[in-house]
Protein backbone atom coordinates (compact mmCIF):
# COMPACT_ATOMS: atom_id res chain seq x y z
CA UNK A 1 0.00 0.00 0.00
CA UNK A 2 1.73 3.51 -1.44
CA UNK A 3 1.43 6.08 1.11
CA UNK A 4 1.49 9.97 -0.43
CA UNK A 5 4.11 11.74 -0.70
CA UNK A 6 4.81 14.98 2.30
CA UNK A 7 4.27 18.34 0.93
CA UNK A 8 7.36 19.74 0.88
CA UNK A 9 7.83 22.66 3.55
CA UNK A 10 8.10 25.86 2.55
CA UNK A 11 11.00 27.44 2.46
CA UNK A 12 11.59 30.29 3.85
CA UNK A 13 12.44 33.55 2.52
CA UNK A 14 16.42 34.75 2.98
CA UNK A 15 17.16 37.87 3.96
CA UNK A 16 18.25 39.15 1.21
CA UNK A 17 14.85 38.71 0.12
CA UNK A 18 13.66 40.68 3.08
CA UNK A 19 15.89 43.53 2.38
CA UNK A 20 14.18 46.94 1.99
CA UNK A 21 15.31 50.61 1.76
CA UNK A 22 14.20 51.18 5.54
CA UNK A 23 16.47 48.41 6.74
CA UNK A 24 19.23 49.42 5.12
CA UNK A 25 18.86 52.81 6.49
CA UNK A 26 18.38 51.69 9.63
CA UNK A 27 21.08 49.62 9.70
CA UNK A 28 23.52 51.83 8.58
CA UNK A 29 21.93 54.45 11.38
CA UNK A 30 22.94 52.51 14.27
CA UNK A 31 26.24 51.92 12.91
CA UNK A 32 27.27 55.45 12.61
CA UNK A 33 26.06 56.35 15.67
CA UNK A 34 28.76 53.48 17.40
CA UNK A 35 31.47 53.77 14.28
CA UNK A 36 31.93 57.60 13.96
CA UNK A 37 34.83 57.23 11.48
CA UNK A 38 34.21 54.49 8.71
CA UNK A 39 30.83 53.20 9.61
CA UNK A 40 28.48 54.33 6.52
CA UNK A 41 30.54 52.02 3.97
CA UNK A 42 28.66 49.59 1.74
CA UNK A 43 30.70 46.87 2.95
CA UNK A 44 29.94 47.31 6.94
CA UNK A 45 26.38 47.83 6.39
CA UNK A 46 26.07 44.36 3.94
CA UNK A 47 27.84 43.11 6.48
CA UNK A 48 25.11 43.76 9.18
CA UNK A 49 22.38 42.83 6.99
CA UNK A 50 24.31 39.80 6.03
CA UNK A 51 23.75 40.62 2.67
CA UNK A 52 26.17 41.22 -0.51
CA UNK A 53 27.18 45.16 -1.25
CA UNK A 54 25.97 45.14 -4.63
CA UNK A 55 21.93 44.14 -3.03
CA UNK A 56 22.32 47.45 -1.14
CA UNK A 57 22.83 49.70 -4.53
CA UNK A 58 19.46 48.26 -5.74
CA UNK A 59 17.92 50.77 -3.25
CA UNK A 60 20.44 53.91 -3.13
CA UNK A 61 22.23 54.75 -5.90
CA UNK A 62 25.50 55.71 -3.80
CA UNK A 63 26.51 56.35 -0.42
CA UNK A 64 25.79 60.12 -1.02
CA UNK A 65 22.01 59.13 -1.01
CA UNK A 66 22.20 56.77 1.56
CA UNK A 67 24.25 59.10 4.14
CA UNK A 68 21.34 62.16 3.34
CA UNK A 69 18.58 59.39 4.52
CA UNK A 70 20.76 58.45 7.26
CA UNK A 71 20.97 62.21 8.37
CA UNK A 72 17.21 62.44 7.69
CA UNK A 73 16.81 59.68 10.15
CA UNK A 74 18.26 61.27 12.95
CA UNK A 75 16.73 64.48 12.40
CA UNK A 76 13.69 62.64 12.71
CA UNK A 77 14.26 60.85 15.79
CA UNK A 78 15.04 64.16 16.73
CA UNK A 79 11.42 65.83 16.41
CA UNK A 80 12.89 69.04 15.38
CA UNK A 81 9.72 71.42 14.75
CA UNK A 82 8.40 72.51 18.36
CA UNK A 83 5.06 71.43 17.74
CA UNK A 84 4.38 72.95 22.00
CA UNK A 85 5.26 76.73 20.80
CA UNK A 86 3.35 78.68 19.48
CA UNK A 87 4.68 80.06 16.12
CA UNK A 88 3.06 83.34 16.73
CA UNK A 89 5.81 83.24 19.16
CA UNK A 90 8.58 83.73 16.66
CA UNK A 91 11.58 84.63 18.81
CA UNK A 92 10.67 81.75 21.18
CA UNK A 93 9.63 79.00 18.30
CA UNK A 94 12.79 79.78 16.31
CA UNK A 95 14.97 79.45 19.27
CA UNK A 96 13.34 76.13 20.40
CA UNK A 97 13.60 74.73 17.03
CA UNK A 98 17.31 75.66 16.53
CA UNK A 99 18.51 74.26 20.51
CA UNK A 100 16.38 71.10 19.07
CA UNK A 101 19.19 71.06 16.22
CA UNK A 102 21.48 71.77 19.19
CA UNK A 103 20.82 68.45 21.04
CA UNK A 104 20.71 66.26 17.58
CA UNK A 105 24.07 67.46 17.23
CA UNK A 106 24.91 66.69 20.94
CA UNK A 107 22.97 63.54 21.03
CA UNK A 108 25.15 61.94 18.06
CA UNK A 109 28.06 64.35 17.17
CA UNK A 110 29.29 61.13 14.51
CA UNK A 111 26.24 62.85 11.98
CA UNK A 112 28.48 66.10 11.85
CA UNK A 113 30.43 64.57 9.94
CA UNK A 114 28.46 62.62 7.51
CA UNK A 115 26.51 66.01 7.05
CA UNK A 116 29.08 67.05 5.01
CA UNK A 117 28.81 63.89 3.01
CA UNK A 118 25.40 64.24 2.01
CA UNK A 119 24.53 65.26 -1.90
CA UNK A 120 20.75 66.00 -0.53
CA UNK A 121 18.68 66.80 2.04
CA UNK A 122 15.81 64.68 3.08
CA UNK A 123 12.36 65.62 3.94
CA UNK A 124 12.73 65.84 7.87
CA UNK A 125 15.28 68.19 7.06
CA UNK A 126 13.71 70.35 4.51
CA UNK A 127 10.41 69.89 6.22
CA UNK A 128 11.93 71.81 9.41
CA UNK A 129 13.53 74.49 7.34
CA UNK A 130 10.25 75.17 5.44
CA UNK A 131 8.87 75.67 9.09
CA UNK A 132 11.44 78.44 9.89
CA UNK A 133 11.33 79.99 6.99
CA UNK A 134 7.44 80.21 7.44
CA UNK A 135 7.79 81.34 11.19
CA UNK A 136 10.45 84.13 10.16
CA UNK A 137 8.38 85.23 6.76
CA UNK A 138 5.20 85.81 8.91
CA UNK A 139 6.74 87.57 11.83
CA UNK A 140 7.68 90.02 9.07
CA UNK A 141 11.36 89.49 7.69
CA UNK A 142 12.11 89.34 3.87
CA UNK A 143 12.43 86.45 2.47
CA UNK A 144 16.07 87.28 2.10
CA UNK A 145 16.17 87.89 5.81
CA UNK A 146 14.76 84.47 6.65
CA UNK A 147 16.88 82.71 4.49
CA UNK A 148 20.11 84.57 5.41
CA UNK A 149 18.70 84.07 9.04
CA UNK A 150 18.06 80.57 9.07
CA UNK A 151 21.62 79.82 7.14
CA UNK A 152 23.60 81.90 9.57
CA UNK A 153 21.31 79.92 12.81
CA UNK A 154 21.84 76.51 11.53
CA UNK A 155 25.84 77.68 10.89
CA UNK A 156 26.41 78.66 13.93
CA UNK A 157 24.49 75.11 15.74
CA UNK A 158 26.82 73.41 13.25
CA UNK A 159 30.03 75.25 14.40
CA UNK A 160 29.19 75.34 18.25
CA UNK A 161 28.82 71.37 18.00
CA UNK A 162 31.98 70.81 15.83
CA UNK A 163 34.55 73.92 17.80
CA UNK A 164 33.53 73.30 21.34
CA UNK A 165 35.31 70.80 22.48
CA UNK A 166 38.14 72.03 20.33
CA UNK A 167 38.33 75.11 22.33
CA UNK A 168 38.34 73.41 25.37
CA UNK A 169 41.39 71.05 24.34
CA UNK A 170 42.73 74.89 22.51
CA UNK A 171 42.38 76.16 26.00
CA UNK A 172 43.82 73.19 27.99
CA UNK A 173 47.06 73.01 25.92
CA UNK A 174 47.83 76.33 25.21
CA UNK A 175 47.38 78.01 28.99
CA UNK A 176 47.15 75.22 30.96
CA UNK A 177 47.44 77.27 34.16
CA UNK A 178 44.57 79.04 33.09
CA UNK A 179 43.06 75.96 32.81
CA UNK A 180 43.48 74.48 35.95
CA UNK A 181 41.95 77.69 37.49
CA UNK A 182 38.72 77.33 35.30
CA UNK A 183 38.48 73.79 36.56
CA UNK A 184 38.28 75.20 39.88
CA UNK A 185 35.83 77.72 39.08
CA UNK A 186 38.30 80.46 39.29
CA UNK A 187 40.06 83.22 37.37
CA UNK A 188 43.58 83.48 37.74
CA UNK A 189 44.71 87.05 38.07
CA UNK A 190 48.14 87.86 35.81
CA UNK A 191 49.85 87.70 39.09
CA UNK A 192 49.54 84.24 39.47
CA UNK A 193 50.60 83.25 36.24
CA UNK A 194 53.77 81.58 37.61
CA UNK A 195 55.86 82.34 34.31
CA UNK A 196 53.40 81.67 32.41
CA UNK A 197 54.31 85.09 30.12
CA UNK A 198 52.12 83.78 26.90
CA UNK A 199 48.73 84.83 27.77
CA UNK A 200 50.73 88.02 28.94
CA UNK A 201 50.26 88.85 24.94
CA UNK A 202 45.99 87.97 25.28
CA UNK A 203 44.90 90.24 28.32
CA UNK A 204 41.80 90.85 26.23
CA UNK A 205 40.86 86.62 26.83
CA UNK A 206 41.86 87.27 30.11
CA UNK A 207 39.05 89.69 30.92
CA UNK A 208 36.62 87.38 29.26
CA UNK A 209 38.07 84.12 31.31
CA UNK A 210 34.59 84.05 33.40
CA UNK A 211 32.68 83.76 30.61
CA UNK A 212 35.00 80.92 29.08
CA UNK A 213 34.06 79.19 32.35
CA UNK A 214 30.12 79.51 31.86
CA UNK A 215 31.04 78.54 28.36
CA UNK A 216 32.62 75.13 28.88
CA UNK A 217 30.33 73.76 31.78
CA UNK A 218 27.02 74.14 29.78
CA UNK A 219 27.74 74.90 26.17
CA UNK A 220 23.89 74.59 25.41
CA UNK A 221 23.71 77.81 27.76
CA UNK A 222 26.46 79.33 25.68
CA UNK A 223 25.05 78.36 22.09
CA UNK A 224 21.41 79.75 23.53
CA UNK A 225 22.97 82.89 24.27
CA UNK A 226 24.66 82.98 20.71
CA UNK A 227 21.20 82.90 19.18
CA UNK A 228 19.09 85.57 21.31
CA UNK A 229 22.38 87.59 19.72
CA UNK A 230 20.99 86.81 16.75
CA UNK A 231 17.23 87.00 17.60
CA UNK A 232 17.45 90.85 18.91
CA UNK A 233 19.40 91.76 15.33
CA UNK A 234 16.15 89.99 13.42
CA UNK A 235 13.73 92.06 15.54
CA UNK A 236 15.67 95.41 15.09
CA UNK A 237 14.87 93.85 11.23
CA UNK A 238 11.46 93.35 11.63
CA UNK A 239 10.67 96.89 13.12
CA UNK A 240 13.07 98.57 10.81
CA UNK A 241 10.77 96.93 8.06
Amino acid sequence: MSTAAKPKARTTKTKASALSKDRIVKAAYQLAKKDPVNALSMRKIATKLKVTPMAIYKYFEDKDELTAAVIDLHMLKSNLIPDDVDPSDWRSWIKAAFLKMWDAYNEAPSMLQYMTQAGTLGPAVLSWQNECLKVLLNAGLTPKQALTATAAMAELATGSSILMPIRKQGVEKTFPTIWQALQEGKVPELSDLNGETDIIEYPWLMMCGQAMLEDMQDSRKAFSEEIELILESLALQIKNN
